[in-house]
This record gives C-alpha cells, structure tokens and sequence, in this order.
C-alpha cells in the first residue's frame, strides 16, 4: 500500500472512531452521573426533534432511572425472581409542546390486556402526577399499554379525558428480554395540566409497571414503582425537575453541565 492511501485509511478509521455510534441506544441507569439521589431525576429539553417510534436514539442524553430490585416492589414479593423477570428503565425530556416519556422494560412474558377500559389487568405503565407538587392529590395518571396489538394511551382516572390524542409507540425489543418492551410518548401539556411548566419548576412524579392482575404466569400480581409506595398517594411521589436546553459537542458528547441544570 502506497504511503499515501495508508495515509487516508488511518485518517478515516480515525474519523470513524470519534463519530457518534449508529447502533440502536439502549440505555443503563446514569442518575448517579448526574447528582441525582434516590427519589429525584430532571428532565432536559431534547437536542433536535424527538420522533416517536418506539426507538430510543433521541434519548441517548437524558438521565435515566431504574427500578430493578424487590424493595421497589409495591405488589409481587416473594414472587419476583430478577431483573429480567421484570424491570424498567425511564427517562423523561420535555419541550414548549410536550412532556416526553420513554421506557426500556425487561420482562420475560408481555402479556397485555386486550381491554382498553380495563388495561391493569395486563401488563401496562402508569404514570403518577402531581403537578403542583402540592403533596396532596394526583393530578394526572396516564396509562399505556398495546391492546390488540395497537399502543393505546388510557385514563382511567379521568382526570385528563384528551390524553388519549397524544402521540405513543409501543415497540418489543427482544434486547430486552423474550417479553422486552419500548415505550415512548409525546403528551402535549394542554392535555394534561394548566400549570406553567419551565425550567426550574418542580413537579410530584413516579412511573409504575403492573405486571397485570390477570397474570399469564399464575404467580400472582406483581406492581413495581419508584420507590415500592403507593403512587396513588402524592406524598409518595417522587421530584422531578425540569432543567434547561441540551447542549451536544460535533463528537456527539454531552456539554450541559447537569449538575448546574440540577442547581
């Protein structure tokens, strides 16, 4: 190989090496990289667009939380084998627009209900808001969940009826597990709170996972969350906060300093 070809081959290889990875994102737990205790997290607004399809590339700098161990069990102990008998990886992001939600769940069987007034008693997500962070009352609960196959966004508490118009992608991700699922989200704030949402503001907030009360595998109910309390009641939820604009270097590197957005 001439001096100069073998030039250009170090140099593309070089190249090729500092340029983002376009292998499908799939994320681990980074709380802690960011300062965040147990019990807390932030949202960020999104570098670029977020495209709902069940695929968690827009996500790749977003701090994400885990619920993955039997003390965040609220339903299920004793029943629960491991991770990847079920666990849950979640993020949040939001815009002007919309709140965003993304989840990885590992889960050896999806078995959803095939009942959209009734999706609890398949496998599904809730989400518990208090947008006040007034302790007292939730005031959002959306519920998510395929049903016949189609991803469907559900509000049994009917506290929030235009929910169901927000954008869902419900995608098995075999990554995940025999049963692995995506999830991912676009709720536009109109249809879910008045409050004035911004950077700074701090809102009552935790997902769960019902494993479904018609359970498939015959070992009864299982139902984890963020911290294995009752979400229904809003003193048990956890904070989360909503911070500033993402900012990513031409390497493709998060330059945000978190813990100031934290701050």
């Amino acid at each position: 190989m001439k001096p100069i070809y073998f030039c250009l081959v170090v140099v593309l290889i070089l190249l090729t090496s500092c340029l983002p990875s376009s292998a499908e994102f799939l994320p681990t737990a980074n709380g802690n990289q960011f300062g965040l205790k147990d019990g807390e997290t932030i949202a960020g607004i999104p570098v670029g667009h977020v495209t709902i399809d069940g695929k968690l590339d827009d996500w790749r700098y977003s701090a994400w939380i885990a619920f993955d161990s039997e003390d965040k069990l609220l339903r299920g102990q004793g029943i629960w084998k491991n991770k990847d008998d079920l666990s849950m990886l979640w993020s949040t992001m939001y815009d002007q627009k919309n709140f965003y939600f993304a989840a990885a769940v590992r889960d050896d069987i999806l078995k959803p209900s095939n009942d959209p007034a009734a999706m609890w008693t398949g496998d599904c997500i809730f989400l518990y808001i208090d947008w006040a962070n007034q302790k007292s009352a939730i005031s959002s609960k959306p519920n998510f969940a395929l049903v016949k196959g189609k991803p469907t966004i559900a509000d049994p508490s009917s506290l929030n009826p235009r929910i169901i118009e927000s954008e869902i992608a419900i995608v098995q991700n075999a990554a995940l597990g025999k049963g692995g699922t995506i999830y991912e989200v676009a709720m536009p704030f109109e249809f879910i709170t008045k409050e004035k949402i911004d950077a700074g503001v701090v809102i009552g907030f935790t997902p769960g996972y019902e494993d479904g009360t018609d359970n498939p595998e015959g070992k009864g109910e299982m139902f984890m969350d963020w911290n294995g309390l009752n979400p229904d009641e809003a003193k048990n939820l956890g904070t989360l906060k909503f911070g500033d604009q993402l900012s990513v270097n031409p390497l493709g590197n998060l330059t945000t300093t978190w813990g100031r957005i934290k701050l």
